[in-house]
């Protein structure tokens, strides 16, 4: 039955709990296909046309696992069919996949939808080349948007003649590995070892569900274009729905397409101290330029370079040691002073932070000092904020998917 205005009702126990609010429970394990009738083995339930053409359930051949699949006989060059619905988690990924044999180009797709079935957007792969006589496997990995309990997996064909066929869907949703120390404090922090007292009432520990708390940061994206800004140096977007906090942690999502994240602390101080521990990892078999993620204090009065700037954690994804830029307050041009880390798994959780005093600019890695910089020509003028960022140095599209965890991130005042 075709789905009108692609926002599909939902059925059986997935609609009630949906229209009473509540999230789809979700298993998340390993290796688990999370795709109800994956390939129509007794019929072709959850599958069927969008457009262009008329589908039926048929027997296929040369498929190394399925018997049976979805075959649309093409009216139009362009066209489309639903697959199973998929209930998700808003800033979850998930890789969905179908195998496919066609002539043209084809492409994952998935609508999103919240409680009550409100429709939140959609998001799509990259376009692969079908083969009339083989078959081939097409895939996306998506990041459900914050609010998102369910979606709507599609595939769509541009160019395409004759018969369409595909079997075989694949849902994988993520898998977080836990990380190999415990989170929220655990390990050695600067604060602890050098005494700086109780964090500040604009400290994170990101417990909670949902976007990042409004009370204490700016969400880069908001009010702009679909809630999106131009990204760094006009490279992708920033969104607002590439941040979210999932109870235990902030994710910053960095997406294949060139949309990454960013938030700024509603709180600056003249001279202080802050603490984030975090992880940088790259999306499990992704490939194409890499994110940047960095740890910044920046000037409240967001003049540049006349504020200053102190980059005091920055890499890219796949570096194995810390990098800090500590630039000057200049009236034009770039000075900076710079420091590395010895070799360091950035993939794993560590805490990173930076005081800058009055005697100095002081950077810390598990409690442990690795740069001290006494240049009085570094001092910014004015009050500063903490940033965190997913930068994309690339433009938009063949980027590496990625993801720059924060367990929590805490601010002191300098005593």
């Amino acid at each position: 039955m075709p789905v009108p205005d692609r926002r599909p009702l939902l059925a059986g126990a997935a609609a009630v709990l949906l229209a009473a609010g509540l999230a789809v429970p979700l298993a998340a394990n390993a290796g688990e296909n999370l795709a109800t009738n994956p390939v129509l083995a007794t019929d072709a339930t959850g599958w069927g046309v969008l457009s262009g053409g008329t589908g039926q359930r048929v027997a296929v051949t040369g498929h190394p696992t399925a018997t049976y699949g979805y075959q649309v006989r093409l009216s139009s060059a362009d066209a489309g069919i639903y697959l199973p619905q998929l209930p998700v988690t808003g800033g979850k990924s998930y890789t969905i996949a179908v195998d496919t044999k066609l002539t043209g180009k084809a492409r994952v797709e998935m609508d999103w939808y919240g409680s009550g079935g409100r429709y939140l957007g959609s998001s799509h792969g990259t376009a692969v080349t079908g083969s009339a006589s083989d078959w081939k496997t097409v895939q996306a990995t998506l990041v459900a948007p914050a609010g998102a309990t369910n979606s709507h997996p599609l595939e769509t064909v541009t160019g395409a003649s004759g018969n369409w066929q595909s079997t075989a869907a694949s849902y994988q949703g993520e898998v977080v590995t836990p990380p190999t120390t415990p989170p929220a404090g655990d390990g050695d922090t600067a604060a602890g070892n050098f005494h700086w007292g109780q964090p500040l009432p604009a400290s994170d520990e990101f417990n909670y569900t949902g976007l990042p708390d409004s009370q204490k940061w700016g969400i880069y994206g908001h009010g702009g274009d679909d809630n999106c800004w131009p990204g760094h140096a006009g490279n992708g977007r920033r969104c607002v729905d590439a941040n979210y906090v999932n109870g235990s942690f902030l994710r910053q999502t960095g997406k294949a397409n060139g949309d990454s994240a960013g938030l700024a602390s509603n709180l600056g101080q003249k001279l202080g101290r802050w603490e984030v521990r975090a992880r940088v990892q790259a999306a499990s078999g992704a490939s194409g330029h890499a994110y940047h993620p960095v740890l910044i204090t920046w000037p409240d009065s967001d003049e540049w370079p006349q504020g200053g700037e102190y980059d005091y954690f920055e890499v890219n994804v796949g570096d194995q040691r810390a990098t800090a830029f500590l630039h000057h307050p200049t009236d034009s041009g770039v000075v900076q002073d710079e420091y590395h880390s010895g070799d360091l798994d950035l993939s794993q959780w560590h805490n990173y932070g930076f005081e800058w005093a009055q005697s100095g600019l002081t950077g810390y890695i598990d409690g442990k000092v690795w740069f001290h910089d006494t240049d009085p020509d570094v001092q910014a003028p004015g009050p500063m904020h903490q940033t965190i960022q997913l930068d994309n140095f690339f433009g938009a599209g063949g980027m590496q998917e990625a993801y720059f965890d924060v367990d929590w991130a805490r601010v002191y005042a300098l005593t």
